[in-house]
């Protein structure tokens, strides 16, 4: 009899960018994920110790994108930083759970230059760090996808990863890097004629 693949493993990620959860954490995030029919696809290579990582997720266009993303991150057992509403940190059992997750609270009410220094300086306190950035910037449809992401990558050198959600399939995908070129609003074009390929939640939005 073939065994089944788990919905997620600990296999699919560098083990640079391990957080060493307790077991039954990881079990908690595969179990959320085999629940609700999703699985992740695919692999982030292995990296060296010192390198940075970008990885940008997308279609980002409801609130269960953060759930199931939450799910893969605690079943790869994933050590990473992401902002989050600063609002949301103020509550207590949410809050705590946010900043265990690698969670950095943001005013997204002022987003640009400030949010970016921050992530800098954020990855730059590490040799080899791990942040997630949806490149849409917020769930409502949106015609210009920020920059962000691509200063950040050029600001501490390092690379990016292509990573998206599909509600088609149920499928996390973890694709593959991405090379910027020195052209950014190409860039930015040629991410979001990718992404078309992945089911949005609320396609609406996208």
């Amino acid at each position: 009899m073939t065994k089944r693949r788990p919905a997620v493993s600990v296999n699919q990620i560098p083990h640079a960018f391990r957080a060493y959860r307790p077991k039954i954490v990881i079990f908690m995030g595969r179990l959320l994920l085999k629940i609700f029919g999703w699985r992740v696809e695919g692999a982030v290579p292995e990296m060296e110790e010192n390198e940075n990582l970008v990885l940008i997720a997308a279609p980002h266009t409801s609130n269960w994108d953060g759930i199931f993303g939450f799910a893969a991150i605690i079943g790869l057992d994933a050590k990473i930083s992401y902002f989050g509403k600063y609002t949301l940190f103020n509550q207590p059992i949410l809050g705590r759970f946010l900043k265990y997750m690698g969670g950095i609270p943001v005013d997204k009410n002022n987003p640009g230059s400030g949010l970016v220094k921050e992530a800098i300086a954020n990855m730059e306190k590490l040799k080899g760090s791990l942040i997630a950035m949806a490149p849409e910037g917020t769930r409502s449809k949106t015609e210009q996808w920020r920059t962000g992401f691509l200063r950040i990558a050029e600001a501490v050198d390092a690379r990016i990863f292509v990573a998206a959600f599909d509600f088609n399939t149920k499928r996390i995908v973890l694709d593959k890097f991405f090379k910027p070129s020195e052209d950014m609003q190409k860039d930015l074009d040629n991410l979001k004629a990718y992404y078309t390929q992945y089911g949005a939640k609320r396609p609406e939005n996208f």
